[in-house]
């Protein structure tokens, strides 16, 4: 009783229960309350077939008619909330309920025809000529569920393929040119032919509209690739025969004569222009000031025109357009060209247009101009920003003030200054709160190349179009328990291989960490000698290396995959260095004023030395508007070895928090089964760390969403010299120090900003032993058992 009246008394008590009140109702209204007489709630609608090959996810998006969207695959919250409103559609509540619920979706037989038909269509884009679709309706108490059953059949495929005039049985193909003049014809033909291995139709595999779509457009762009600038794909069609076959279809791509003779002519590049300060609406004015002010620089066979002063160096402009003078027109280059430019952060509008050229044009190739039209940004930018933090599940508040200079030497180098300020309420393991205090400072200059001695990166840069960065930066935290500041400088890279993947590598990362004030009650909390070594001073110099992969699109709602490898080194080059110049080493001693060792040092303080690598992948499935299951999985591992035998505490794992298990504060749980009875600030460390996550995500009302989640993981060492009872890996045990956890929680997503509450509860807790490890059937329920988190976006 006495944890419910702590409860009762939080704040997010009233929320809660205003919450649990309003879902009663909703569930309490009748499905039917607003289903007329003689119409029927549209309950179910429900697709099967006989060949698991088609995706029934894709036969249900040419349903016409779907029932009401239901949340935890039963429950109809969004009707339920329609269903609330009274019958008087004038008053302001019931006006409410409606617009942020959804009325019911009564059955319409026409609907259900429409859809019988639009399945037959697409059986047949498929392949199945011959499918059969039945569909029944079963009526009771004012609610209809439809059935479509589907009887696939064979499928029709692709025999032979056919490309050439000679190869047809019959001459559909209508000669490209007249007499005399078959060679742009037989050219084309013979591209056809040549890229026929690349073809997306393949003998045996089953006919499908789709497909064809595919390979319409594969040979529109190999086409445009070759220099025919004005070729469409309407061009392009095919023909299917199926005479005396069993279930078998040749398929012929035919080239229709197009009427205009320009179609199969080759294109090249006559001329390129510049403009790097095109005006929109001062060209359309006409705008005399304007023009006047223009002037033009030719450079490298490609004209300037600029206003005043060219305020970008053309070498970093020419450095992102692949168009080329006297080379043919190629649609790929065209895109890669809008795509590099995008990239440089220049520009607010950017055109690239072509005109025919009739005076330089020879009998054989067409020619073009081509004219840039670029728009630029301002030069600078400043902003302020305050926003709520979110540290491993501590919030807080920041203030920002950012500066953004976007060519600061003239060659589209980009800067970026950020001075800020923090004020975060940590809580420990007791419950209890205090503050921490941040002052930072960081600075960024990104360059459009790919600066790195020794290596010819021309061939590299022209593939990937990389960015250097460096950076500096200084932190101050200051804690009650210590104090800390973080002087960091980065040299690196960045560049993106394909339109998913990116790549960063900092090839030298130097982390100076300095620790003082260190308080009685921290140090007597961290009486193990391999954990106070993490909270002394230290350097770290690294080399890193990331790569991640995320096919999202954030304007297309549908499943998405996300993953990132990393991997890092660190002290090797130093200790390389020391080992070639023979410095001596200094004596290492522990509290008691013992010789434990000796070591290295960098500026007079010692530096780390570890391997370490980590794996993250993700999986958001899109089930409806209103429903997402997100899975997640983690691993990660770092090995201390030679100069410091431990992990930096900066680099070490933890876990809990709201963006990890949320039953545990951040930092309090583990390493393995390690129980640290006296711990007022939770500062769990470790070497390794397994970490999976489900979480089910549905809509509800407004901005408002849920959230149901499942936790499992844990961190272990793997350094022997960690002595913390429990905390060692073992993998033939590790499984049996999983902890698990579960709960529920709400977002408010307001598109520039989510905010997130999590309430999480301990199911199985690996500080426990043998069968009390599943606390959730040892105690009885109460609400302080909840662990409570605030974040700032999702998880993860």
């Amino acid at each position: 009783m006495k944890a419910f009246q702590k409860y009762k008394s939080s704040y997010y008590f009233p929320i809660s229960l205003f919450f649990l009140i309003l879902l009663l109702g909703i569930s309490s209204c009748s499905t039917t309350k607003y289903v007329g007489d003689n119409e029927y709630l549209l309950n179910r609608v429900n697709v099967k077939t006989d060949d698991r090959s088609v995706p029934v996810s894709d036969l249900k998006k040419n349903i016409k008619q779907k029932s009401n969207l239901k949340i935890l695959g039963m429950w109809r919250f969004h009707l339920g909330l329609y269903n609330l409103s009274g019958r008087n559609e004038s008053k302001g509540f019931n006006k409410w309920l409606r617009r942020i619920g959804e009325e019911p979706i009564i059955y319409e037989d026409f609907q259900t025809r429409r859809s019988v038909k639009q399945l037959q269509l697409y059986m047949k884009k498929k392949g199945y000529y011959n499918a059969v679709i039945k569909d029944s309706v079963i009526y009771k108490k004012k609610k209809a569920k439809v059935y479509y059953n589907i009887t696939a059949n064979e499928p029709y495929r692709y025999s032979d393929l056919y490309h050439q005039l000679d190869d047809l049985p019959y001459a559909f193909l209508s000669p490209l040119q007249k007499d005399g003049e078959m060679s742009d014809s037989s050219l084309i033909r013979s591209y056809l032919n040549e890229d026929r291995i690349d073809s997306k139709i393949k003998t045996g595999n089953k006919v499908d509209s789709d497909v064809l779509s595919e390979e319409r457009m594969r040979i529109f762009k190999m086409l445009k690739n070759k220099g025919y600038y004005n070729f469409s794909r309407e061009y392009i069609h095919f023909m299917m025969d199926s005479t005396k076959k069993n279930h078998q279809m040749d398929i012929f791509v035919g080239l229709k004569a197009p009427q205009n003779k320009k179609a199969v002519k080759k294109y090249r590049i006559n001329k390129v222009k510049v403009f790097t300060e095109y005006d929109p609406k001062l060209m359309l004015m006409n705008d005399s000031t304007y023009l006047a002010d223009l002037d033009t620089l030719v450079h490298k066979n490609v004209e300037f025109i600029y206003q005043k002063k060219l305020k970008i160096k053309p070498d970093v402009i020419l450095s992102s357009i692949l168009i080329k003078k006297g080379a043919l027109y190629k649609l790929t280059s065209v895109e890669q060209s809008y795509s590099r430019l995008q990239q440089l952060n220049q520009f607010k509008f950017l055109n690239i247009r072509f005109d025919e050229d009739l005076e330089s044009a020879s009998g054989e190739f067409g020619s073009l101009n081509c004219i840039i039209q670029l728009s630029p940004h301002n030069l600078q930018y400043y902003s302020f920003e305050l926003e709520g933090t979110n540290s491993s599940g501590n919030i807080g508040f920041a203030g920002n003030l950012n500066y953004q200079h976007k060519n600061l030497f003239g060659g589209a180098e980009v800067l970026d200054v950020q001075l800020s300020t923090a004020r975060e309420n940590v809580k420990s393991d007791e419950q209890t709160n205090f503050s921490s205090t941040e002052y930072g400072v960081v600075s960024k200059l990104s360059i459009p190349k790919f600066l790195l001695p020794f290596f010819d990166a021309e061939k590299f840069r022209k593939s990937y179009n990389p960015r250097t960065v460096f950076s500096l930066s200084y932190n101050f935290q200051k804690r009650p328990d210590y104090t800390r500041t973080i002087a960091d400088a980065s040299f690196g890279y960045f560049w993106k291989s394909s339109k998913y993947l990116r790549h960063t590598f900092n090839l030298i990362e130097l982390n100076f960490v300095d620790v003082r004030d260190l308080s009685d009650d921290f140090l007597g909390a961290i009486d193990n000698l391999y954990i106070q070594n993490s909270f002394t001073d230290h350097v770290i110099a690294t080399t890193r290396y990331s790569v991640t992969y995320n096919d999202q699109n954030i304007n297309i709602p549908r499943s998405y995959n996300y993953l990132r490898l990393s991997a890092e080194v660190a002290g090797n080059t130093l200790k390389t260095i020391d080992n070639i110049i023979g410095r001596s080493k200094r004596n290492d001693y522990d509290s008691n004023g013992k010789l434990e060792g000796t070591y290295h040092d960098f500026l007079g303080i010692r530096y780390a030395q570890y391997v370490k690598g980590d794996i993250e992948y993700r999986f958001n499935h899109y089930i409806n508007r209103a429903n997402n299951m997100v899975y997640r999985v983690f691993f990660g591992i770092g090995y201390p070895y030679g100069n410091l035998k431990v992990l930096p505490f900066e680099k070490s794992y933890f876990s809990g928090g709201a963006n990890g298990i949320r039953a545990w504060q951040v930092r309090s749980l583990g390493p393995g089964s390690y129980v640290d009875e006296g711990a007022t600030y939770p500062n769990n460390t470790a070497d390794l760390k397994i970490e999976a996550n489900l979480e089910y995500r549905f809509k509800l009302f407004w901005a408002l969403e849920g959230a149901l989640f499942l936790d499992t993981g844990n961190i272990w060492a793997i350094s022997g010299k960690d002595d913390r009872e429990g905390a060692e890996f073992q993998f033939k045990d590790f499984y049996r120090e999983l902890a698990i956890g579960t709960g529920f929680g709400t977002r408010v997503d307001l598109n520039f900003i989510l905010f997130r509450i999590d309430l999480g509860l301990k199911l199985r807790d690996p500080a426990r032993t043998g069968s009390e490890r599943w606390i959730i059937t040892k105690r009885p329920f109460k609400f302080n058992q909840l662990t409570f988190n605030i974040g700032i976006g999702y998880p993860f």
